[in-house]
């Protein structure tokens, strides 16, 4: 058997466990509750879909108490579908649900948009958008390192990090998909800058950074990056002027549904749909409860980001302005993270805004792995990984959805550590 056939075989054996692994889980806790995938900011990420394809947005004809039902992630107001969260991920979710609406009949459930079926397809299209973003980081990464090393980057990544929880247990979520196009985002990077013949890639970024706007609005911070990771002279991009207004025209459009959705709830093209919540602690950031905290924080949870800072280090050998760039970011999105209202960011595994930005961060450590190694040294690295590897995996496990002692209760995080898996 060839390497090649053995690659394909690999990948379809990972896409399957992960999808087994995310529909086992939530199959044991059933709908309408904490776990489920449609509840509270899930059902208002989600609402857009049977709203817009089932009900036209009329309040009056959605299911009987389904806000209650979902866990008030949205409202039924004035004969109005009320939510705050932005749109994007029911756009991408959006053919997932075509597919579970046509078969949710035949299949005995109801097809109201809120039944089994619904669900299900929220789980397939996580893992399948999580394992489409790890392609695409792998891609990215074998334009700078080895094959080998960008491979085990993206490994890393995966079970290290938060990123693993959101694919296979919160898929509901915002972050994952945005995960899939901050990495399609930087795939897609170079074609778009060097295409002055072939206006496709432009309007395809474009696309994806409009996307990135209506999946989590403040990921826009995100896109500057496009010029970090391809550093061009000022008159080469003066001379690409039509490529890169074709970028901005499209992500404008992109995010009219958006501008559309809120006229029709609010009146007002543009509406802060999030109201008293806001960053409260922008002169006071909360930096050590939102790195340190037992309460979800970073590298209390995600310990492998200690590594991806000492590689940021590293790297400073090989591309200084990279480097330094890429330092100053992860202070400024550390910043706006701490700056929040609620730096805990409420009923989330670890420090979940990090969880698309992870992705930014893959080339310092993949540079990392490139450093040759002594033998000694190389099993403690590994020993490093492996360990972090199971402290983020174990508490996962044994993570019920919610932190539920004070922000600083260590003895509540060993409870995390040791105790039985959920």
């Amino acid at each position: 058997m060839n390497k090649h056939r053995m690659t394909i075989i690999g990948l379809l054996f990972f896409l399957g466990f992960t999808i087994f692994l995310t529909l086992n889980r939530h199959t044991k806790h059933g709908i309408q509750n904490y776990h489920s995938e449609i509840w509270a900011d899930k059902a208002g990420y989600f609402v857009y879909l049977p709203a817009f394809f089932i009900y036209h947005f009329q309040a009056n004809a959605m299911p009987d108490s389904i806000a209650v039902k979902t866990g008030d992630g949205f409202k039924l107001y004035g004969g109005k579908i009320i939510t705050k969260y932005p749109c994007g991920t029911a756009l991408l979710l959006s053919p997932f649900f075509a597919v579970a609406h046509l078969l949710s009949t035949p299949l005995g459930y109801s097809s109201d948009g809120f039944s089994i079926p619904y669900h299900k397809a929220i789980d397939i299209a996580a893992v399948l958008y999580t394992f489409l973003a790890l392609l695409l980081l792998y891609k990215f990464l074998v334009r700078c390192v080895s094959a080998r090393s960008a491979f085990q980057c993206t490994m890393v990544l995966y079970l290290g990090t938060n990123v693993f929880y959101y694919s296979i247990f919160e898929t509901g979520m915002s972050h994952i998909y945005s995960f899939f196009l901050f990495s399609l985002y930087l795939y897609l990077g170079p074609f778009a800058l060097n295409s002055s013949q072939n206006r496709v890639y432009p309007i395809l970024l474009g696309l994806v950074a409009g996307l990135i706007i209506l999946v989590r609005p403040a990921n826009i911070l995100f896109l500057p990056l496009l010029f970090v990771f391809n550093s061009y002279p000022i008159a080469y991009l003066k001379s690409q002027y039509k490529s890169l207004f074709l970028m901005l025209l499209t992500a404008v459009l992109t995010t009219l549904p958006q501008l559309l959705y809120w006229h029709y709830a609010h009146q007002s093209y543009l509406f802060y749909s999030y109201g008293n919540e806001g960053f409260t602690h922008i002169f006071a950031p909360k930096f050590l409860p939102l790195w340190f905290a037992p309460n979800n924080g970073l590298f209390v949870y995600t310990p492998i980001v200690l590594l991806v800072l000492a590689a940021l280090l590293y790297m400073f050998k090989i591309n200084k302005t990279q480097s330094v760039l890429l330092g100053l970011f992860f202070m400024g999105i550390s910043w706006f993270f701490a700056a929040w209202h609620d730096w805990t960011y409420g009923c989330s595994y670890g420090s979940r805004p990090y969880v698309e930005y992870f992705a930014v961060f893959t080339l310092p450590l993949a540079y990392f792995f490139e450093i040759k190694k002594t033998t000694f040294s190389n099993i403690l690295l590994w020993t490093f990984i492996i360990v972090c590897i199971v402290i983020n995996q174990k508490i996962m496990f044994t993570y019920d959805g919610c932190w539920y002692h004070s922000n600083w209760d260590w003895q509540g995080y060993l409870q995390l550590l040791t105790g039985p898996t959920k």
